[in-house]
This record gives C-alpha cells, structure tokens and sequence, in this order.
C-alpha cells in the first residue's frame, strides 16, 4: 500500500499542485504536453522519465510482464513513447474525470495495454542493451529529392476524380429524367382537357 501512495505522489504530484493552486484549463493542457519528450527541458526529461520508469516498475510487477518488457526500455524512444501513451491512458482512466468515461474504461485501458504488448521488448536486447542501427537515410532528405526531381507524376498531376465524371453523369441522366416526367405529365393532362 505504502509503494502505491509513493507512485501515486510522483505521478499526479504536478495535477495536485495545481489543483490546490486554483489553476485553470491552461495549466492542465500544460500537463499533458509535458510527455511531449522532444518539448521538455532536460531536467524536466529527466524527472519524467524517472517518474515513468516507477510506474513500468509497478506495471510490470502488477501485470507479470518481467519476460515481456525489455530491461532498457528507457534506452529505446520507441518504448519511452509506448510506455508514455500506457501510462497518459492510465492516469485518465484511473484518475480522470469519471463523468467522461465509458463503465467498462478500465478493462479497456487493460485490452489496450495487452494489445501494446508485443511491442514492449526489443528483441536484441535480451541479455543487455544493444543500440539499434543508426539510420541509413533520411526520409527527409529523399522526399526532398524526390520533390526536386522534373517528373514527379504523382504532385503534377492533373485533377481528377473519378467519381466525379459518373456524378456528373447520373446528374445529367436525373435531369433529363425529370424532363420527359414532366413532358409525359404535360402531354397527359393535355389529352384529359
């Protein structure tokens, strides 16, 4: 019970704070831009991930997921993002305004995380942590050549939709319905007077 408080303090510490404090909605969207990793002051990373990793240390005691979870998770930023989506889902489900969640949000924050699971490990890290390959391009850097290329078919192309010509059609088709409808009714009531 005693670890639950102490990973309770340091996970909602910040919402807390502002709660007391009397902030408004502005500091609660600061709240949660605070797992955008690439937006935070290295300090702020640093505290973040230390709260995080308290939290997989929980999840994965909780959940048994020791031979499921890589042990240098917070190695691989594929895996901090992961564990951050698990862990923002977490907080609102468990902690968030329980007027907005639906009464089966626990169960489906646990289908969620089994769903993830898979993901959780590296399979080069088994017994310590490998960095994964550098990148060998740039994705950047090719669509920027791409884009410079003389036939870029795809961008230079002209408009066109193909349901847009069988629309026109079927209008056309609708109206000259209507047209010899109306003839018909004309031609009719033209024979009864």
């Amino acid at each position: 019970m005693a670890e639950e408080t102490e990973t309770d303090e340091l996970a909602f510490g910040q919402e807390a704070e502002s709660e007391e404090a009397g902030t408004g909605e502005e500091e609660k969207a600061d709240a949660l831009q605070r797992w955008v990793w690439a937006d935070m002051s290295p300090d702020e990373r640093e505290q973040r991930l230390t709260e995080l990793v308290e939290w997989v240390e929980w999840l994965v005691d909780t959940y048994e997921l020791r031979n499921q979870v890589a042990r240098c998770w917070y190695r691989h930023p594929r895996l901090i993002e992961l564990f951050s989506a698990l862990f923002i889902g977490w907080v609102r489900t468990y902690v968030g305004d329980p007027t907005k969640l639906s009464t089966r949000a626990e169960l489906d924050w646990i289908k969620e995380l089994y769903a993830v699971l898979p993901r959780l490990n590296s399979a080069s890290c088994q017994t310590s942590h490998v960095a994964p390959p550098a990148a060998t391009y740039s994705m950047r850097q090719t669509f920027d050549t791409w884009l410079a290329q003389m036939d870029r078919q795809f961008l230079d192309a002209p408009r066109s939709h193909p349901a847009k010509g069988q629309a026109v059609k079927l209008a056309k088709a609708k109206r000259q319905e209507k047209r010899a409808k109306a003839k018909a009714k004309e031609a009719g009531t033209g024979r009864s007077d």
